[in-house]
């Protein structure tokens, strides 16, 4: 299978089949997940694997109660590796300066003055393990393996439940097996939605 045929192929599935996935498996797509590009080749992306019935089912009811996430055979931990406390950092430190560009020098100092830490970087990270968990599913489909990425998430919750440190946290689930079911067709937005050339003003923009 191509790259280009993994994606528009992808679906995401919500019920499996009850069938395990082999170890090399997931070892292959922790390998791509490796292989992802990182802001500032600074690979903070964590990955946990977890089979136990009794952990899927606690991190399923850590996502809104969504209880099909348990019935994957695997789910996958999609974590951050923490900043540093900000406040601590020097005027000049590349995180701060990037982040102050990118969000604003004000909306950045409001941030700083959150008395929780890792809930700041929590929120500033969020998109960390994105990219590379969005590799691992390319790969799976190479394998007739789907999975859905999954955002609403109590972080905290999922945290406690995986042990993790204080500063690591996980952000996303991404559930991962054999679909029970066939997927259905994908209805997608025209290109003249998703995209325009040069400005959005221009006679070659999508739809105002």
């Amino acid at each position: 299978m191509t790259v280009q045929e993994a994606i528009l192929l992808r679906r995401s599935a919500r019920s499996y089949e009850k069938r395990d996935i082999a170890p090399e498996i997931i070892e292959e797509l922790l390998r791509m997940a490796q292989a992802a590009p990182s802001g500032g080749n600074s690979q903070q992306h964590v990955f946990g694997i977890v089979r136990d019935s009794e952990r899927r089912a606690a991190l399923a009811r850590a996502a809104g109660g969504q209880m099909w996430i348990a019935s994957a055979p695997v789910l996958i931990a999609c974590c951050a590796r923490l900043d540093e406390d900000w406040r601590t950092l020097p005027e000049d430190d590349f995180g701060l300066r990037v982040n102050r560009l990118r969000f604003g020098a004000g909306f950045l100092q409001h941030l700083l003055a959150y008395p929780n830490w890792q809930e700041t970087a929590a929120f500033v990270d969020n998109a960390v393990p994105l990219i590379p968990a969005e590799h691992m599913v390319l790969a799976a489909k190479a394998h007739g393996i789907e999975g859905c990425i999954v955002g609403l998430l109590d972080v905290q919750a999922a945290s406690r439940i995986l042990e993790l440190p204080e500063n690591i946290r996980c952000l996303y689930l991404l559930p991962l097996g054999y679909p029970a079911e066939k997927p259905g067709e994908k209805t997608v937005k025209s290109l003249e939605e998703l995209s325009f050339y040069e400005t959005y003003q221009t006679e070659h923009r999508g739809r105002t």
